[in-house]
């Protein structure tokens, strides 16, 4: 790392982006990454129980080459997490942090180097961090019906037969066969997605995004 390279720091809870289902997280995360323009590498933190089975939150951020910084659930968890590893990059180089959070806590930042915020339209920013920092970025959050859609939606009610209508032929077992191919098949691609997500991670932090 060299003095040039900057850090992105993601605060997902601050960000409100922790319980957003994947598509309105996704157009999220890009607005972010967009704004931050070239950097070094960025970092997500986020808290989550361990007894909760899987972490679909990891998958989304490897997807986009973020590396995720899960941590237990805790007072100021995810912000420490992430003050930690700005530190350890600072002992590397790294001397400019793109913040993506409006906690105060991230004012202790100024004393590394050059801080910028980026946070959402009408987000209020800590006093004691919009004193230090050198520029607020002010990001408009993507809306619209396919970033915004609901978490619970109602299934439609089956459609039943009138009485006395005639009951209609099984299907051919040569095409349920068929189906059941490709619904293996499609679960077997969406593994292979998965790891090479995680490869995909492993590599992150070893060269510069541009």
């Amino acid at each position: 790392m060299i003095s040039e390279d900057r850090v992105l720091l993601l605060d997902l809870e601050n960000l409100g982006a922790t319980q957003l289902r994947p598509r309105p997280l996704r157009a999220r995360l890009e607005t972010l990454l967009a704004a931050a323009g070239t950097i070094h590498h960025a970092v997500a933190a986020y808290a989550r129980p361990d007894t909760l089975d899987g972490d679909p939150l990891a998958s989304q951020l490897a997807q986009l080459r973020i590396a995720p910084l899960r941590v237990a659930p805790g007072p100021d968890a995810a912000e420490l997490a992430l003050l930690a590893h700005a530190h350890r990059v600072h002992a590397d180089g790294i001397r400019t942090f793109l913040v993506g959070s409006a906690d105060g806590r991230f004012a202790e930042l100024a004393r590394l180097g050059r801080v910028e915020l980026l946070v959402w339209n009408e987000q209020p920013v800590a006093t004691k961090l919009a004193d230090v920092v050198h520029h607020v970025h002010r990001l408009s959050r993507p809306t619209g019906a396919a970033a915004e859609e609901p978490v619970d939606r109602e299934q439609p009610e089956p459609d039943f037969p009138p009485p006395g209508a005639p009951i209609p032929a099984p299907a051919d077992p040569r095409h349920t066969g068929t189906s059941h191919a490709a619904r293996l098949l499609a679960a077997f691609t969406t593994g292979i997605g998965i790891a090479a997500g995680q490869r995909f991670l492993d590599a992150l932090l070893t060269r510069p995004r541009r």
